[in-house]
């Protein structure tokens, strides 16, 4: 469903009288408060976690010569949200991926206590190990030597809905959860409380399913012994 459809479909989940909207744009009263909430629903759920598969994009970029510190404007993202912290990979630049290695994440206390102390603030070579700064910009150890390709993925930031045809990035099987959050709303703005009840109970009921569907797998590690 778009944002159109979404609103309407939440009127008629709410009860509320009258004809279906035919656009959510410049709506007041009533119908602008639904519009609001449905546009707050769909940015409460994308905001409730940190790693929703759908909002997991991929990128990679060229490191400069004796350049540690990186942002997500250096990486050319613009709906940078957070990173990814286990998808980051190193390849020499030219060599097609054929020397490409995996990136160890290190906390940022730990690296600034290694690769940004003594000798090794200096220290110039391919980075093994990458990590993530207070301000989210992406630091490398050691010192890139060269141009080295980096690939790996990040999360966006919310996306708003606002044009009638605005679709949300969630599948289709899940866009009722907007629905049923934005009924949430309406009931605590009404005082209705039978319909903050089902909202509530459908939206726990879907929002179980969703995290199931678009969580990433939690797998064990191999034996210890």
């Amino acid at each position: 469903m778009n944002l159109l459809q979404l609103v309407n479909q939440t009127r008629v989940e709410c009860g509320v009288s009258g004809p279906a909207l035919t656009t959510a744009q410049g709506q007041t009263g009533e119908s602008g408060r639904m519009v609001a909430w449905v546009v707050q629903a769909w940015t409460d759920i994308q905001t409730s976690k940190e790693d929703w598969l759908f909002m997991r994009e991929s990128f990679d970029f060229n490191t400069t010569a004796n350049i540690w510190e990186y942002s997500a404007s250096d990486a050319g993202l613009t709906d940078f949200g957070n990173w990814k912290r286990d998808s980051f990979r190193c390849s020499t630049y030219g060599q097609d991926y054929k020397d490409e290695q995996l990136l160890n994440y290190m906390e940022w206390t730990t690296f600034r206590n290694l690769y940004r102390y003594a000798n090794m603030r200096n220290t110039k070579a391919r980075p093994v190990v990458v990590s993530i700064m207070p301000n989210k910009d992406l630091a490398f150890g050691s010192i890139p030597d060269q141009v080295y390709v980096i690939d790996g993925e990040y999360y966006t930031q919310p996306v708003t809905l606002s044009a009638d045809a605005d679709t949300p990035l969630l599948p289709a099987r899940f866009h009722m959860a907007i629905v049923y959050r934005a009924m949430m709303y309406y009931a605590g703005y009404e005082a209705a409380s039978e319909v903050m009840a089902r909202g509530e109970f459908e939206y726990r009921r879907l929002y179980m399913r969703m995290e199931i569907d678009q969580l990433p797998t939690l797998i064990s590690g191999p034996p210890l012994a």
